[in-house]
Parts: structure tokens; C-alpha cells; sequence
């Protein structure tokens, strides 16, 4: 499903944008773009020297994916994920899919259910050089309601990879977003995934 005003992909909602409310329609056709630049190594190596060391590019999610479960008899855990993120600064364009979700749940007696996810690695497209990048840093947090609703959230803060023996990229969340629902009598899901995020590439100490 897609949000026409966030121009986002939901996987696992149905009705409604979980950011801001619109109605989500199966299909959306985006605007056509032009292909992306892309750059030797070597030519972004040169760039990110030019830039005085350090490139910084701002990310969106495009594409948040939900999973809903529940176990008997009253704990229900939801999970939520970036499943991608791109973002552009002049002709490079960066784009990061989730390859690997870290998934937790636990509960606390009588009838609260917490599930927690969070993006644990990435393969990501620079300007057409290709890396790799893993989590070093997850928030959770644990919420609950009365009388039997509990909420669980999780997501990744920083990431970190290598770009060859030269250039060195962390990713910094700058944007969570949030959601809740529950279903009858005594289930409670909590979402949260990586809304924003500066993408910095720097030379390798």
C-alpha cells in the first residue's frame, strides 16, 4: 500500500498512513526521474577530498514494512521496519535496503506483550558503488496501558560500513517514527522505524 502524500510504501497497513493519516491506495505511480549518476570509487574517493574529507547526505524512508503477531492468551507483538531509504545531494544519489531485521519479544505478567525490531544491516548504492553496513547502536522502549496493553519499540540509532580501504560510511537517525494498535480483548502492538537519517561518508583514518 502507498501513501499519495508521503509518497511511501507501507507494507503490513491497510487503511491509513501511520505518519499522516491519508488514506493509502494500492498503486502510485511517482513521477519519472532521470537515471542516476553514477561514480567510479576512485571518483568518490576524489569527491569526498574536495568536500574537505566529509560527504553528508539526508535519507527518507520509501518503503516501512509492519508485521502483527500474538500468542496465547494475551500478548501481541508488533514489529516495524525502514525496509528502505534513499536520498540524493546534487547528482549523488544514495539508496539503502534492509537485508537483515533483529527481531525480540518479551512479556510481563499478567497480559503485556512486547515485540521490539530494528534494521540490523543494510546493503547500500552510492552514486553506484556498493557497500555494506552494519547496526552499532538500538533504542527500545516499553510502554504499556491500563489495563492489559503493553507496547514495544526498537530501532536502530547508527550504522557503520566500509567503502573499500578508503572511505568509511555511518548512518545517524535523526527521525523516529511511531505508531500503536491493539486488538481485542488484551492485545497491544507498538511500531517503530527509521523515519530519517544523515548518511556521512568520510575518509578512512
Amino acid at each position: 500500500m502507498y501513501c499519495p502524500e508521503c509518497k511511501c510504501e507501507y507494507q503490513g497497513w491497510k487503511i491509513r498512513c501511520p505518519v499522516c493519516k491519508s488514506h493509502l491506495v494500492e498503486r502510485y505511480n511517482p513521477p519519472s526521474v532521470e537515471e542516476p549518476h553514477e561514480l567510479s570509487y576512485d571518483e568518490l574517493l576524489s569527491l569526498v577530498k574536495k568536500n574537505q574529507g566529509e560527504l553528508q547526505i539526508e535519507l527518507l524512508v520509501t518503503n516501512v514494512e509492519k508485521e502483527k503477531k500474538w500468542r496465547f492468551p494475551y500478548n501481541g507483538y508488533g514489529y516495524a521496519w525502514a525496509r528502505r531509504m534513499s536520498g540524493s545531494l546534487g547528482e549523488v544519489q544514495a539508496d539503502l535496503t534492509t537485508t537483515e531485521v533483529g527481531r525480540d519479544h518479551t512479556w510481563k505478567f499478567p497480559y503485556s506483550g512486547y515485540g521490539f525490531a530494528w534494521v540490523k544491516n543494510m546493503t547500500g548504492n552510492l552514486a553506484g558503488v556498493e557497500f555494506t553496513m552494519q547496526a552499532t547502536k538500538v533504542a527500545r522502549e516499553r510502554k504499556w496501558r491500563f489495563p492489559y496493553l503493553g507496547y514495544g519499540r526498537a530501532w536502530t540509532e547508527e550504522m557503520r560500513g566500509e567503502l573499500g580501504e578508503g572511505l568509511v560510511a555511518s548512518l545517524s537517525i535523526t527521525e523516529v517514527g511511531k505508531g500503536r494498535e491493539w486488538g481485542f480483548p488484551y492485545r497491544g502492538y507498538g511500531f517503530a522505524w527509521e523515519k530519517k537519517a544523515i548518511l556521512t561518508l568520510s575518509l578512512s583514518e
